[in-house]
């Protein structure tokens, strides 16, 4: 099966993806990110260049939007427009609440996992949920957990 051209971040991903365009000294003092590091931002940027586009769903989007109010205040309004810019750069995939609570995995995964496990078959999730990331291995979906990226890169050095 031949994989994707389009990269879909899970919601810490996208949240790493965002703080590290904006400010890598937020990953010391932002908790939503304090298990990333600027490295991990550099292997993240290096790993989406082989995708074309990147995709999201409202679900996501609406999670880090929550995430990035809990940011510090002096940062915020940049993550707000950081999330703006890439809200507006790259498409996002609607699916009904409704559509999803219908589908299997929805009470193992709930509504945003369940969203990412639905597209999973036209984009390669990029998560570091290891739940998410067996159940779409299961489904034959596209995944990438970002955490085993992480540990091959830091095996590798």
């Amino acid at each position: 099966m031949r994989m994707p051209n389009v990269a879909l971040l899970d919601t810490n991903v996208l949240l790493l993806w965002l703080v590290g365009l904006t400010d890598p000294s937020l990953f010391i003092t932002f908790k939503r990110v304090d298990v990333f590091s600027p490295d991990d931002f550099k292997l993240l940027a290096q790993l989406l260049k082989r995708f074309q586009k990147l995709i999201s769903t409202p679900h996501v989007l609406a999670e880090v939007s929550n995430f990035v109010d809990q940011a510090p205040q002096h940062r915020r309004r940049e993550l707000v427009a950081s999330l703006r810019t890439f809200a507006q750069q790259n498409k996002e995939h609607y699916e009904a609440a409704i559509t999803l609570t219908r589908r299997d995995e929805f009470a193992a995964l709930g509504l945003t996992d369940t969203g990412l496990a639905a597209l999973s078959a036209e984009a390669v999730v990029i998560t570091t949920d290891f739940h998410l990331s067996a159940r779409i291995v299961t489904l034959g979906g596209h995944v990438l957990n970002f955490n085993h990226h992480r540990s091959t890169y830091l095996v590798s050095r």
